[in-house]
Parts: C-alpha cells; structure tokens; sequence
C-alpha cells in the first residue's frame, strides 16, 4: 500500500505542477459525448499547503475559460472500441475549449466512465516510531492496510486515505507532528478494468497530452 500511495502521491505532484502553470484541461470521456474544459487557476496563494494525504488536499480556486463538447466516436457503454475515432473525438473537443480559452494545454485530468469500477475500504494501524507522528509513520500505516485480491486484468485507480485516528482521536485530515501512541487509518481504493485505462491513456497522450490525473465517474 506504500507503494500505491507514493503513486498517488507522484499523481497529486503532477496536477500542482499543471495549477503552478495556471492551466489545465479536464477531459470526460463518454458514451454520448465527449467533453473538454480549460480551467485558470487564481494563483498558488489560494491552493492548500498540504501535500495530499487529506482528501481535499491541494485544492485551488479557478475559472472555466474554455469549454467543448463533441459527440463520442469509438466510445460504446463507457469503452473504448475504436481508437482512431475515440483519438480524433477527444482532439476535437480539446482544440475547441483551447480556441475558446485563447490557450494551449499539456495537461489534463480525465473522466470516464465504464471500466466495472470496485470499491474497497481497508483499514490499518502502527505504533508510533516516537512521540509524534512522522512521515515514517504515515507510510507504516498505510503499508499495514491489506488490500484484497483484486482479481486478474484489474489496476487500482485511487487509492487515498480518507481519515486517520490518533489514540482516541479521530476525523484527522493530517496527523503528522500530533503527539500520540497509535495510528489507524482508513483507506478508500478504487479498481477498475485496467485494458480500459490503458486504451484511455493512449488515445490521450496520441493528443500529445499528458495525463495529471484520471478518475472513475463511479467516485467523481
């Protein structure tokens, strides 16, 4: 689970690095029609400081600048079954919201549907190496969270830690430098077919995108 996290982590680096340049495109990936959004973000001095172990963690205010719809070519019950098609339908709706916006993205977040999303809730807890909770800490916790067999051909697509308790103390966003005896955690995955993300991935970046987050219409 350590491993997931730091995934999801180096995801999170890639989305602030996407909001420090000001810009970024959201991406829905549907059966009836594909969508773009091209949002400015207001500045870093609005974005939480946190690094992403809360929930809401590295949230910033924003302006829709630019928006496009066309309809979903190569798109049927949430998969993709045509990738040229699906490729040139997320071009044109990219283009369109970059017209609109009077800019250029590189980056997107993309939604999509399909892909026979599971969800999991596991739980885990550690001693503390010290009086406070340190970043070793956090990454016992969540390497003591046991995830379940998920099957063959499944990826795991979110994998955040939801709450974390402190001896007695719980509903802590962030516990790190809080003195206390026992952490526990409680950690939300969320798994899907991975050809699905895969085939999302490509036609994406053939767009010359690239990819600063990916989420399951099932947890949007």
């Amino acid at each position: 689970m350590t491993e997931l996290y730091q995934q999801q982590r180096a995801m999170r680096a890639m989305r602030q690095a996407a909001m420090q340049r000001g810009v970024v495109a959201i991406l829905d990936i549907g059966s009836a029609k594909i969508a773009c959004l091209v949002l400015r973000f207001d500045g870093p001095e609005r974005r939480r400081d946190s690094d992403g172990v809360g929930s809401l963690a590295g949230q910033s205010a924003f302006r829709v600048i630019g928006a496009a719809t066309t309809r979903s070519r190569g798109v049927h019950f949430g998969e993709i079954d045509a990738m040229q098609e699906t490729e040139r339908a997320i071009r044109t709706a990219v283009q369109g919201a970059q017209k609109m916006a009077n800019t250029r993205v590189d980056h997107v977040i993309a939604t999509f549907s399909g892909a026979n999303p599971r969800s999991y809730g596991l739980v885990g807890s550690t001693e503390l190496s010290g009086s406070t909770v340190s970043e070793d800490d956090i990454a016992r916790v969540l390497s003591s969270c046991r995830l379940p067999d998920i099957g063959p051909g499944r990826e795991v697509l979110h994998a955040q830690p939801v709450n974390f308790a402190l001896d007695h103390r719980t509903g802590l966003a962030d516990p790190r430098g809080q003195a206390g005896n026992r952490l526990s955690v409680d950690m939300h995955v969320l798994t899907v077919d991975e050809a699905v993300v895969r085939n999302a991935l490509y036609c994406i970046k053939r767009c010359d995108l690239e990819v600063a987050g990916l989420a399951s219409a099932a947890h949007v």
